[in-house]
């Protein structure tokens, strides 16, 4: 899975966790003539889905559902680069009936990112996929197709009018997946923010494009110790009610690891 060209958003990430290098981009008469793919390169090379290219960090995730019930769930999350691609392990740490449950996300280049899941009740890894993908991750407002942002990299761009969030200039960005038949939306606009390229809201469409479904918002960046910055908790709110809020700390992006963690095998152990 690789930044924003592999959201994560969807971003992934997709994410659809994003982390980048906070640096200024003046706000001039040139930046009218960019063109939506220039924009979203720009995003792709600041934003990392699922937070990191290399590094670890710990997440909250909570989760709210339409009826007010709360959980939280508790993962630490480690990637590599191995062969020139991002290896991301996620495992649960909390609560206890979901402990040692593992995830293993494999970017490919030219194909969908591989998804591992290991369930250790039965001691046995199994690959996430097809309609899979479409299903909620841990139960939360995101799936795993979500997270491994295949919508966003094969997608037709098109730039449109340029708007402000909370007093912040953002490029906004129509993006379509050329796969429509397999994706689980229509249509997602990404808000870019013009100062720091990171990204600022992501709205997702039903499959005609036209109704929105769910919404994520960035909500805190917080700066590193080596002066770079990252998003730090973000929210997904679904239209029918409920969100799932992701917090990260502990983030060490200098942190390395044998590339043999990153494998099926490895998973569980």
């Amino acid at each position: 899975m690789r930044p924003f060209n592999s959201l994560s958003l969807s971003f992934l990430m997709a994410g659809l966790v994003a982390v980048s290098l906070l640096f200024s981009v003046s706000v001039s008469a040139q930046d009218k003539s960019l063109t939506a793919k220039e924009i979203m390169d720009r995003a792709i090379d600041q934003n990392q889905a699922l937070g990191i290219t290399q590094g670890s960090m710990d997440i909250k995730l909570v989760i709210e559902d339409r009826t007010g019930t709360r959980r939280t769930r508790l993962l630490g999350v480690k990637s590599a680069k191995v062969d020139e691609t991002v290896r991301r392990l996620v495992k649960i740490t909390s609560p206890k009936e979901l402990a040692g449950q593992a995830f293993l996300f494999s970017e490919n280049k030219s194909a969908e990112d591989d998804v591992w899941m290991y369930l250790p009740a039965f001691k046995v890894s199994r690959r996430v996929e097809g309609s899979q993908k479409k299903g909620a991750f841990l139960g939360s407002h995101f799936s795993f197709a979500d997270l491994e942002s295949r919508d966003l990299k094969a997608a037709d761009y098109k730039r449109l009018d340029d708007e402000k969030i909370a007093n912040d200039p953002v490029y906004v960005i129509s993006v379509t997946p050329k796969d429509k038949a397999s994706s689980e939306y229509g249509k997602i606009k990404v808000y870019v923010s013009q100062a720091s390229n990171m990204l600022s809201k992501i709205r997702f469409y039903d499959k005609e494009g036209k109704e929105e479904i769910k919404t994520l918002f960035v909500e805190k960046i917080t700066k590193g110790e080596t002066g770079s910055a990252y998003i730090s908790q973000m929210t997904l709110r679904s239209k029918k009610g409920g969100y799932s809020t992701i917090i990260i700390s502990n983030a060490d992006f200098d942190a390395s690891f044998p590339t043999s963690l990153f494998t099926r095998e490895q998973l569980g152990k």
